[in-house]
């Protein structure tokens, strides 16, 4: 995919970065199935520590700047629908990555128990269906409706805030 603006760039790639991440979260899921993995296994530990980091670091961040820079672009552009829907996501899904976030990290230090795994995996697996959702929503809806309402400069400042100005 070809983009004219380079926040859009950014915003493409960590897409695909939160879209990997969640298909090893899914591949731990099934994998695993009803029973707790063993989470000193390296490609257990591997897979909640990536989830954990990336949905409190990237994933977290990515909403923040939606909601504070790229949905207030569209607004002024009289584009408020796909900001509010995209938001109303992001409340759905943020309590589902905490789960996530506290069961990888709980897990990490002390194993799953049957309860914590059940509870990990049900939160775990709602987060990946509506996480990837919603990443497909802002790949064909948010980045084409950003490629019209951006110019050079607010591109600019919007890839020094939040992505990289090279």
């Amino acid at each position: 995919m070809t983009f004219r603006y380079r926040i859009n760039q950014v915003m493409h790639d960590e897409h695909m970065a939160a879209s990997a991440m969640l298909r090893d979260v899914e591949g731990l899921l099934a994998g695993a199935g009803l029973n707790p993995p063993d989470a000193t296994i390296a490609e257990v530990a591997a897979t909640l520590t990536k989830a954990a980091d990336a949905l409190e670091g990237e994933v977290k961040d990515h909403f923040d700047f939606e909601e504070e820079a790229l949905f207030p672009l569209l607004a002024e552009h009289d584009e408020t629908e796909i900001g509010e829907h995209l938001t109303s996501d992001h409340r759905i899904i943020q309590p589902l990555a905490e789960q996530v976030i506290m069961g990888s990290r709980a897990a990490l230090s002390g194993g799953f128990s049957d309860e914590s795994w059940n509870t990990f995996r049900l939160a775990a697996a709602e987060l990946v269906k509506r996480l990837s959702a919603h990443i497909d929503k802002e790949e064909m809806a948010l980045l084409p409706m950003l490629e019209d309402a951006l110019d050079a400069e607010t591109d600019m400042a919007f890839s020094e805030r939040h992505g990289s100005p090279d």
